[in-house]
């Protein structure tokens, strides 16, 4: 009986084993959730990978079209609304849940605090298929300018370096000439690069108080004085052997004649008058110091730091000769006077950019030649030298609110309003020189963009 059972047991066994129906049901029964929840977990992915990817590419686009504006001297915001259309271009709504964030410059990572960058953060709501975690996508991207000159570049500094100078201002111990000096050196550092090939980055200097003094520089087999005047170094000698004092009167003034308003060179008819013999005991004897010449273009951003710095204030405001002189640095025509790594390039904004920041009170009370006084001698310079293709930088430095004709020329003399500035503090100042060094760097700069982090 008990074997009977046994067997019998062991055939059902044996029948339950080969038996199929309804087990497939009860395998698709228990494995449907994780299929299905692979399935969504995939879709998800899927989608989330590729919204990703659709907003980086919105914020790639963002960028670069907002660094263009900024490089170009556009307004951050102006550059925020063109990433924000850039953006919309390629897919992004403005609409709740969504965000689009600018930054220029850039506030984090290795190009921070960089001239010439943005950065644009996006984050998006994305439609719930099967995941909540799949809710959001976000992306950052950095577009910068790199600094690859696309042509040559020359600025010539005008520095005033009258007594008024000499003054103080609001930080204790900043003498406004101090203010000056340390503005000067940070646009040298801005615009001289250190990579000089294939295009050259250069800087002139062109310090003035009652005239403007040339040194005795030799140029060829005579003096710089003299092949701007034509005549020898005037020298006289004061006081008792042996405490005497000699000065070499190498300072010169405008010229009159067709010439006065041009960049020709100096010769027979159009040569430059001389400062002791013009010098007017009225006004100002004082010509501006030795160390206080000119230096024509140079690459040598130390040494041009170092003129800088050397700069002592004294004499009167004949604004118009340090605005002549910046033109004379500039000028291909003065190629036999600037030779070698001086030597200005031609005419040609395709291949070259000129430029010039004419630094000032704009109160110019001293002038030599002819009828038309300081003020009506720059503006005429001006006019001409912005025909010739020169772009001119105004910086107003306690320009006098009441003088009707030093802000005319302030205002005037530049290029366009945007080359305007104005400085009543030692911060304004150093702002105005460091937005006027990039100003001018950036229309040097090739059109490349880059992709940053």
């Amino acid at each position: 009986m008990v074997l009977w059972a046994v067997t019998k047991l062991r055939s059902t066994i044996r029948g339950l084993r080969h038996a199929r129906e309804g087990t497939t049901l009860i395998i698709v029964a228990v494995a449907a959730p994780v299929v299905i929840g692979g399935v969504a977990l995939a879709v998800d992915t899927g989608i989330w990978y590729m919204e990703k990817r659709k907003t980086q590419q919105m914020a790639d686009a963002a960028t670069i079209g907002a660094v263009r504006i900024i490089k170009d001297g556009g307004s951050v915001a102006t550059a925020r609304q063109v990433a924000l259309n850039d953006a919309k271009r390629n897919g992004y709504a403005e609409a709740t849940g969504n965000s689009f964030v600018l930054n220029s410059p850039v506030l984090s990572g290795p190009y921070a605090g960089q001239a010439n960058t943005v950065e644009v953060i996006i984050s998006r709501k994305l439609p719930r298929f099967f995941h909540p975690a799949a809710a959001t996508v976000g992306a950052r991207s950095v577009a910068y300018k790199p600094v690859v000159l696309g042509k040559n570049l020359e600025v010539a500094l005008m520095l005033d370096v009258s007594g008024s100078m000499n003054g103080d201002t609001e930080v204790p111990n900043v003498t406004k000439l101090k203010a000056m000096q340390d503005a000067a050196k940070a646009l040298v550092d801005t615009v001289v690069q250190n990579q000089q090939t294939p295009y050259t980055s250069r800087v002139a200097l062109v310090p003035y108080s009652s005239a403007v003094n040339v040194g005795s520089d030799s140029v060829g087999n005579t003096t710089l004085f003299k092949a701007v005047t034509n005549k020898d170094i005037p020298t006289t000698t004061s006081g008792w052997w042996p405490w005497t004092t000699t000065i070499q009167w190498t300072s010169v003034v405008e010229r009159s004649g067709t010439a006065q308003y041009t960049d020709d060179l100096p010769t027979t008819g159009k040569w430059l008058g001389d400062f002791y013999s013009h010098r007017n005991w009225n006004v100002n004897t004082n010509q501006p110091s030795s160390s206080s010449r000119i230096r024509s273009l140079s690459t040598d951003k130390e040494s041009l730091k170092a003129t800088i710095g050397g700069l002592t204030a004294g004499g009167s405001t004949a604004g118009h000769l340090g605005t002549a002189w910046t033109w004379y640095l500039l000028s291909p025509k003065w190629s036999s006077v600037w030779t070698g790594g001086s030597a200005p390039n031609a005419y040609n904004p395709a291949n070259t950019n000129k430029a010039v920041v004419l630094l000032s009170d704009f109160d110019m009370n001293t002038y030599y030649a002819g009828s038309d006084s300081s003020a009506v001698q720059t503006r005429k310079l001006c006019t001409a030298m912005k025909n010739a293709g020169i772009v001119i930088f105004t910086v107003g430095y306690k320009v006098p609110a009441n003088n009707s004709t030093a802000n005319d020329l302030w205002n005037n003399c530049a290029s366009d309003a945007n080359k305007v500035f104005s400085a009543d503090t030692v911060s304004e100042l150093l702002a105005a020189f460091k937005a006027i060094a990039q100003a001018t760097l950036n229309g040097a700069l090739n059109d490349d963009i880059s992709l940053g982090e």
